[in-house]
Protein backbone atom coordinates (compact mmCIF):
# COMPACT_ATOMS: atom_id res chain seq x y z
CA UNK A 1 0.00 0.00 0.00
CA UNK A 2 2.47 2.48 0.53
CA UNK A 3 4.02 2.30 -2.79
CA UNK A 4 0.68 3.24 -4.24
CA UNK A 5 0.58 6.50 -1.95
CA UNK A 6 3.70 7.37 -3.27
CA UNK A 7 2.94 6.50 -6.96
CA UNK A 8 -0.28 9.26 -6.46
CA UNK A 9 1.76 11.63 -4.58
CA UNK A 10 3.90 11.85 -7.46
CA UNK A 11 1.38 12.47 -9.83
CA UNK A 12 -0.05 14.91 -8.04
CA UNK A 13 3.39 17.26 -8.43
CA UNK A 14 3.34 20.00 -10.67
CA UNK A 15 6.38 20.43 -12.65
CA UNK A 16 7.01 24.60 -11.97
CA UNK A 17 6.50 26.90 -15.53
CA UNK A 18 9.38 28.78 -16.02
CA UNK A 19 8.64 32.41 -15.88
CA UNK A 20 9.08 34.47 -18.63
CA UNK A 21 11.65 37.62 -17.42
CA UNK A 22 10.11 41.30 -17.47
CA UNK A 23 13.19 43.32 -19.28
CA UNK A 24 14.77 42.55 -22.12
CA UNK A 25 18.23 41.14 -21.86
CA UNK A 26 20.21 43.70 -24.02
CA UNK A 27 18.70 47.08 -23.06
CA UNK A 28 16.66 46.04 -19.96
CA UNK A 29 13.62 47.66 -20.91
CA UNK A 30 9.82 46.16 -20.22
CA UNK A 31 8.99 43.57 -22.08
CA UNK A 32 5.07 43.72 -23.21
CA UNK A 33 2.65 41.32 -23.17
CA UNK A 34 2.37 40.64 -26.98
CA UNK A 35 5.39 42.28 -28.39
CA UNK A 36 8.52 39.82 -27.03
CA UNK A 37 11.18 37.99 -28.53
CA UNK A 38 12.72 35.30 -27.54
CA UNK A 39 16.07 33.44 -29.66
CA UNK A 40 18.83 31.32 -28.04
CA UNK A 41 17.49 31.01 -24.46
CA UNK A 42 16.71 35.00 -23.85
CA UNK A 43 14.29 37.63 -24.71
CA UNK A 44 14.37 40.60 -26.35
CA UNK A 45 12.18 43.99 -26.69
CA UNK A 46 12.91 43.04 -30.59
CA UNK A 47 14.53 41.32 -33.27
CA UNK A 48 17.15 44.50 -33.48
CA UNK A 49 18.11 44.26 -29.74
CA UNK A 50 18.69 40.62 -30.14
CA UNK A 51 21.00 41.19 -32.88
CA UNK A 52 22.81 43.31 -30.80
CA UNK A 53 23.58 41.33 -28.51
CA UNK A 54 24.55 38.29 -31.03
CA UNK A 55 27.32 41.12 -32.02
CA UNK A 56 28.42 41.76 -28.92
CA UNK A 57 28.95 38.10 -27.88
CA UNK A 58 30.70 37.49 -31.03
CA UNK A 59 33.24 40.13 -30.38
CA UNK A 60 33.35 39.15 -26.56
CA UNK A 61 34.50 35.99 -28.40
CA UNK A 62 36.89 37.02 -30.37
CA UNK A 63 38.63 39.11 -27.90
CA UNK A 64 38.97 35.99 -26.03
CA UNK A 65 40.87 34.24 -28.94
Amino acid sequence: MPEETKKQDEAKKVPEAAEKPTNCMKCNKRLKRKAWYYKNNGYYCSKGCWQQAVKALAAKKDKKT
